[in-house]
């Protein structure tokens, strides 16, 4: 396979794996967010909860805010695991973005290497053309000089 077409398709490999490690990173800031947004209720209702206890609130109504509470508690650990999950995720992504630049870069080196390779044959194409012309134009200057 042509050397051309395999780079070309290894910068593409490395653009989409940025693109997916970007989005990736995106959804794992909102997680993280979202989960300072469960952290600043679940201290709101525990705030609030003090506050009804100081108060003399009913047991129903201590009952409701241990409730929500726990709700929160509940949706805080399903974030910290749908957050271990997308971390992992985006690990394995920037591994596969590393290992694509490498990739591409081999390839460029092996088209730098296949250039300097073609360059150094044509000049001594180009070379040997040249001593073949001056020997062309004095062939005696040669057949005398032994």
């Amino acid at each position: 396979m042509n050397l051309t077409v395999l780079r070309t398709y290894a910068v593409q490999r490395e653009e989409v794996a940025k693109l997916e490690l970007a989005d990736l990173s995106r959804t794992l800031q909102q997680t993280v967010e979202r989960m300072g947004v469960l952290e600043s209720w679940a201290r709101r209702d525990a705030d609030m909860y003090v506050t009804q206890i100081l108060q003399g609130s009913t047991v129903t109504e201590l009952y409701g805010r241990l409730d929500a509470m726990d709700q929160a508690i509940a949706a805080r650990k399903g974030l910290e695991l749908v957050h271990a999950e997308q971390q992992q995720r985006w690990a394995a992504k920037r591994d596969e973005l590393v290992e694509a630049m490498q990739h591409r870069k081999k390839l460029d080196l092996l088209g730098t290497r296949a250039l300097q390779k073609q360059r150094r044959r044509q000049e001594q194409q180009d070379q040997q053309l040249l001593d073949e012309r001056a020997w062309r134009r004095h062939p005696l200057k040669h057949e005398t000089g032994s």
